[in-house]
């Protein structure tokens, strides 16, 4: 029996340290994205919630970043960013990205919002597209909140400022990746969607993050620029 007991901590362990989050970039400027891997395409860099985002305010202004080494894990994940809002919820009329992989004709991750002023994280597997949605949202102009969205075990999870507002029950994952993942815009061909807000403090993990595990707070002091070397996720388990 302690044999037995002390094989599971031990696979236990194993399996929270290799969780871990795979990509973060601040999104501080386009010398920076690009030193990251990244490409902009128009749009421009303005504050956000901690220094700079990017903002894209007209079609075509959108931020590419290869998905390989990067967005890694089809069965479950994490996505979590800040937005500044440039725009009430309430005039928000048809689907703005903040953040998208989206291979044409297959399948897809979204975290958006969409008309009424809601926000949704969509996931699109083997042609079927399920959404964890909120309630219409009250957020005003100027105003900076965190959105993240998660896909695994537990279900299809959207959190807003460290809440759950949105979930469905689906436990699996997109079946393929696109090549690229784009931010504040639609993927190419057709990244005609800009959402006129500042997203920064982009995080991609390979694992389905509790609530506890959002990086709420200015990051600045830990992280390296873009892909990370320590990641957040084990700077929390050590502590």
């Amino acid at each position: 029996m302690k044999t037995l007991c002390l094989l599971s901590i031990m696979l236990l362990c194993v399996s929270v340290a290799m969780a871990e989050e795979t990509f973060f970039s601040a999104l501080e400027s386009k010398a920076e994205v690009e030193k990251e891997g990244g490409t902009v395409d128009g749009g421009s860099f303005k504050p956000g919630k901690y220094g700079n985002g990017f903002v894209s305010e007209a079609a075509g202004d959108v931020i590419h970043f290869p998905v390989e080494d990067r967005f890694v894990n089809l069965d479950e994940g994490s996505v979590e960013l800040w937005v500044t809002m440039g725009m009430d919820t309430s005039d928000i009329k048809g689907e703005l990205f903040t953040f998208m992989t989206y291979k044409r004709g297959t399948d897809a991750v979204f975290l958006q919002f969409n008309t009424g002023g809601i926000a949704q994280m969509r996931i699109k597997s083997a042609g079927s597209w399920f959404n964890a949605n909120s309630d219409a949202l009250k957020w005003k102009t100027g105003e900076h909140h965190h959105m993240a969205g998660t896909w695994g075990p537990n279900g299809l999870k959207l959190y807003l400022d460290g809440k759950l507002e949105g979930e469905a029950d689906f436990k699996k994952g997109p079946t393929v990746f696109a090549e690229t993942f784009e931010i504040n815009n639609a993927s190419p061909p057709d990244p005609r969607f800009p959402t006129n807000s500042v997203v920064d403090g982009l995080r991609l993990s390979d694992h389905q993050k509790d609530p506890d595990e959002f990086v709420m707070d200015d990051p600045a002091d830990v992280q390296p620029i873009g892909k990370l070397a320590t990641t957040w996720a084990r700077i929390k388990r050590a502590k």
